[in-house]
């Protein structure tokens, strides 16, 4: 397979220089077995027992982090709600509005699922990246604009000049920013399962789709006080259905740049580039608010549609090329280890490819060992994000550490596959 990814050599600046010295593939201690599809009449008599590992330190962050956030949500939205009620408006209306709101996190928390099928990202992660979005990002936000827009009033006294400040100007900045934090967060935070490109396309959209849906509600509450049912249908058709995909393609443009540099650089590189990573997210913002103001009418509705639509497209195919991507480079770098005997490269084109694994599902099916082979693709992928890691920071202790524990468990799943064939 091609590589397209030559990570064997790197700039020798200071940002960009690894930490540790290059990292080799570690050899097996034994020749390995054949493979369990290649010969099934096979038998191995002794099977080592799975090791029963701790909860690795990224979720147990991942899970402390979700809680925090959890609870930051709900401070934010009894806030919003008190604010809503308090200004006169109904009880009911806010819960449809909240309603309304969730439809759209919930279409995209469907295509991220779709998306990060090949090398699924902790769920604790995934969680705390919907609540970023939705508290700490969607507050930050709501606090920060609101000043903006009162400080731009009280200079203009001029209302409209006010909005054009607060939506164009620092509404991209600011939430985009906000939003990128999050990515930083959990870079940091889970270094070790954001790997790529298409796993900062997923953390990012994730964090784009709870920030609308808090902001949505925000919306709807205020389209409801101006214009009762239909105002909310209007707004809902811009904010639900045109433009539903808005914050998660922003965030997921800042995540992808963060995910291609953490694969080639390393991890300073990856976190530092989130300060010129956001803005493509950025501009692409502006202009949707922007548009807003150049096309008021019905006719600007139609053009808004036209290009949401264009560029929901190029992202819905951007996630289908990372995707393909990502299965590549596993095939890749589990390509180095059979080549030195840890697999067979039957194995790597079982483990690395989409007809591959359903061969191995089903051939695993027939034997009762199904959940055997699930946790072999799985701990597969994570192995070839390890090995990438490995080449762009250098063998640091704890990554190199890592790598054995996967490789061990690598030579558990294929002995226990081995003694049912």
């Amino acid at each position: 397979m091609p590589r397209l990814y030559d990570t064997s050599s790197r700039p020798a600046g200071p940002l960009t220089r690894a930490r540790f010295a290059p990292a080799p593939v570690q050899r097996p201690q034994q020749a390995q077995p054949d493979s369990a599809w290649a010969s099934q009449t096979r038998r191995i008599q002794e099977v080592q027992q799975q090791p029963k590992a701790g909860m690795p330190l990224p979720i147990v962050l991942g899970w402390i982090l979700a809680v925090l956030l959890g609870l930051g949500l709900l401070v934010l939205l009894t806030v919003l709600f008190l604010l809503y009620v308090l200004e006169g408006s109904s009880p009911g209306a806010w819960v449809l509005e909240a309603v309304l709101a969730s439809f759209s996190l919930v279409v995209i928390i469907g295509v991220i699922v779709l998306a990060d099928r090949w090398d699924p990202q902790p769920i604790p992660l995934l969680i705390s990246a919907v609540l970023w979005g939705a508290a700490a990002a969607a507050g930050t936000a709501y606090v920060v604009n609101s000043v903006v827009s009162i400080l731009a009033y009280q200079v203009t006294g001029d209302e409209g000049a006010a909005s054009f400040v607060g939506a164009v100007i620092s509404a991209p900045f600011t939430e985009e920013s906000a939003k990128g934090l999050g990515l930083v967060v959990l870079f940091l935070v889970g270094r070790r399962y954001f790997n790529g490109p298409l796993d900062g396309l997923v953390y990012g959209a994730l964090i784009g789709g709870g920030f609308a849906f808090t902001e949505n509600i925000t919306y709807y509450g205020t389209a409801w006080d101006h214009g009762a049912a239909s105002g909310v249908a209007v707004s809902v058709v811009i904010r639900g259905i045109i433009g539903i995909f808005g914050h998660a393609i922003y965030t997921s443009l800042t995540g992808v740049i963060m995910g291609l540099v953490a694969r080639k650089w390393g991890t300073l590189p990856g976190a530092l580039v989130f300060f010129v990573a956001t803005w493509p997210g950025m501009f692409l913002h502006c202009m949707w608010n922007l548009s807003s103001f150049l096309f008021p009418g019905p006719e600007g509705l139609i053009i808004m549609l036209l290009l949401e639509f264009a560029l929901s497209a190029l992202w819905l195919g951007l996630i289908v090329v990372l995707v393909w991507d990502e299965s590549r480079l596993t095939r890749v770098r589990l390509g180095e280890y059979a080549n030195l005997g840890w697999l067979t490269h039957e194995e790597v084109t079982m483990l690395g490819t989409w007809k591959g694994r359903r061969e191995g599902r089903s051939w695993a099916r027939t034997m009762g060992a199904l959940p055997v082979m699930k946790r072999f693709i799985r701990e597969s992928a994570e192995l070839a994000s390890t090995r990438q890691r490995l080449l762009a920071d250098g063998a640091s202790p704890k990554a190199t550490a890592n790598e054995r524990e996967l490789l061990d468990r690598l030579t558990v799943n294929r002995r226990e596959l081995l003694s049912r064939a």
